[in-house]
């Protein structure tokens, strides 16, 4: 503001000054000291006059002319406008000048017959004009807010491989009430990993209680993994004041927030944007874009102005305006991604935002943008118009499977998984079949092929399997693709059970990686190749048929497992010799390799181990 006031007092003078000395004819000295009268800005005529006297003893008193005596009021009046416009410009930076207060100030300090002619009103109009074009800052007005404290939400863990052991939940306890800081956040990180919710109250209460940073953090992932809002109330309050607090644990504050949908975060999180320090300010931002809402969209949009943003910030910015779907910023994103010198990363993320808003003339926009040479803003605006589900976005999708960069082709499938383009099927076919194309595009391709699960694709797939030439890795990867759609089972089964045939390398590995996708799933087709896993004589591929029972418990295949954990049973048993060392004699039943495995996930089940290989023993 106090800029454009200069701008306006500078104007002002220079434009009086100038109609001036046009007006300035021959004169005697009487006239001259008439004129100088007329520029009476801010009582500075006196000034004008002693100047143009000075100026006029100097000169010879018969060489006067009328250029002369022009010229020396010409250059007095430059010289009073310097010095007027010295003074306003020191008001200006000090703010101490009591006349630059406001405009009405600034035009008041001015006799009313300097604004009588027509050029100097057009030069107030215009500036008054530009005030009311100038965009006012959105005024965020939310205040400040910590969520109330509550207990954790109670939890159903789905995981069916969850050990059930008889003291395994007391033990747990146990850990959580005497452990040491790192068994506790072993047993957190273990707990997460199987996503065992069992102990949420006991963790929930153990948070409050540890001073531990790390043990903290832990359980801010746990709840985290949750999506459970119980640490609402901390999470706020670092948010609100994070400077005293570990940037990790800030960091860890802003992604829970989002993950559990603690809304009551989101003034904070717009203050730390509002501040712009760069410690918080994309962490802050980027939990605005699942936190946000039509008030931060508007507070957000002034940003999109700024000049001052890194391109990091910049790019963060772009993702969160397109996620929260900000219209009102949809014509200046647009202008960020059509500018060819604008940052690359910066433009594609642009990109991305426009389809995210899904207005519809964003689709021909984006059509446009991908005819660009820049790879990744091809990618973006795939990504983008994947948004769209008319016949205009399938052909730019279609196309981009075909693009020359890799990276463009797997957005593309991304973005035929998304749609769910069956009609996209022979391209991904063609993708798979090329001999040239990368691997992980491959990979993507029979992944998004076995998910369409039509008749042609899964035909493809199933020809993979049966295929002699093709290796182990290939196909397992898409007997797993397969299987994750409870598609080509029995093709899967027939291919695992032709791997026992043979001992070579390629059929053990083979046998190997299909048994792990097998484990991942109860299903009771898979019953009997588990009992052929637990009864081969090599220990990987019985310890692979022990996996694939926890999974599924088949009642088909207990007593195999029961017999296998008899040997761990008959140790712990068996008194051991002191101060000898136990050496295998010929003829001596070897320790089966895998019975404490056995034998643990039997007591998982909270079955006990020992009457369970007793019972086997009885049966033989």
């Amino acid at each position: 503001m106090k800029k454009n006031i200069f701008t306006l007092v500078s104007g002002i003078l220079i434009l009086n000054v100038s109609l001036f000395a046009q007006n300035a004819q021959p004169a005697s000295e009487a006239e001259s000291e008439t004129q100088a009268e007329s520029l009476n800005v801010n009582g500075n005529s006196s000034e004008v006059e002693n100047q143009i006297s000075a100026e006029k003893e100097n000169q010879p008193e018969n060489t006067a002319t009328a250029e002369t005596e022009n010229q020396i009021q010409n250059d007095a009046a430059d010289k009073v406008t310097d010095n007027v416009t010295d003074e306003v410009s020191d008001g200006v930076e000090d703010g101490s000048s009591a006349e630059l207060e406001d405009e009405a100030d600034v035009v008041s300090a001015f006799d009313d017959e300097d604004f009588g002619n027509e050029e100097n009103d057009e030069i107030v109009t215009a500036y008054n004009e530009a005030l009311k074009e100038e965009k006012p800052r959105y005024e965020y007005t939310k205040e400040k807010q910590v969520a109330a404290k509550k207990r954790p939400l109670k939890q159903k863990s789905e995981n069916a491989v969850l050990d059930k052991s008889e003291n395994y939940e007391e033990d747990s306890r146990a850990v959580f009430k005497y452990g040491l800081e790192s068994q506790i956040s072993s047993l957190i990180d273990e707990l997460t990993k199987n996503e065992d919710y069992r102990f949420v109250d006991e963790i929930y209460d153990l948070f409050y209680e540890t001073k531990d940073v790390v043990v903290k953090d832990k359980i801010i992932d746990y709840f985290a993994k949750l999506k459970d809002p119980c640490l609402g109330e901390f999470a706020c309050e670092v948010i609100n004041e994070p400077y005293e607090v570990r940037k990790e644990t800030v960091d860890r504050c802003f992604k829970y927030a989002a993950e559990a949908q603690v809304t009551e975060a989101v003034p904070g999180l717009v203050d730390l944007v509002d501040k712009e320090e760069e410690d918080y300010f994309t962490g802050a931002l980027t939990a605005l874009g699942d936190l946000g809402g039509t008030d931060e969209a508007e507070f957000l949009a002034d940003y999109l102005d700024r000049n001052d943003l890194t391109i990091s910030q910049r790019q963060a910015l772009m993702k969160v305006l397109g996620r929260i779907k900000a219209v009102e910023t949809f014509d200046k994103i647009t202008e960020i991604a059509k500018n060819e010198d604008e940052n690359s990363f910066v433009r594609m993320y642009a990109a991305e935002a426009i389809g995210a808003m899904e207005k519809p003339e964003g689709e021909d926009i984006l059509v446009e943008l991908f005819e660009s040479t820049d790879p990744n803003l091809r990618c973006y605006c795939v990504k983008g118009i994947a948004h769209f589900t008319d016949e205009k976005s399938d052909k730019v999708i279609i196309q981009a499977l075909r693009d020359s960069q890799y990276k463009v082709r797997m957005e593309a499938i991304e973005a035929v998984e998304k749609r769910q383009m069956k009609d996209a099927i022979p391209y991904l076919i063609f993708r798979c079949k090329d001999k040239d194309e990368l691997k992980n595009v491959k990979e993507k391709a029979y992944k998004v092929i076995a998910k369409l699960n039509t008749s042609d694709g899964n035909e493809y797939l199933i020809s993979i399997l049966k295929d002699k030439k093709t290796g182990a890795g290939v196909k397992a990867k898409v007997a797993g693709f397969l299987l994750e759609e409870n598609n080509g089972v029995n093709e899967v089964i027939e291919l695992a059970r032709s791997t026992f045939k043979s001992e070579v390398k390629y059929q053990k590995d083979l046998r190997y990686a299909l048994g792990k996708e097998f484990a991942k799933y109860d299903n009771g087709s898979f019953a009997e190749i588990c009992g052929e896993y637990l009864n081969s004589a090599d220990v990987a591929t019985q310890g692979t048929g022990l996996d694939m029972w926890a999974k599924g418990r088949y009642s088909s295949c207990r007593a195999k497992v029961e017999e296998i954990a008899q040997d761990a049973v008959e140790e712990e048993n068996k008194e051991e010799e002191k101060d000898s060392k136990k050496v295998y004699k010929f003829g001596q039943k070897r320790k089966n390799a895998n019975a404490k495995k056995a034998k643990k996930i039997l007591e998982m089940d909270g079955s006990s181990a020992g009457n369970a290989a007793s019972s086997a023993g009885n049966t033989q």
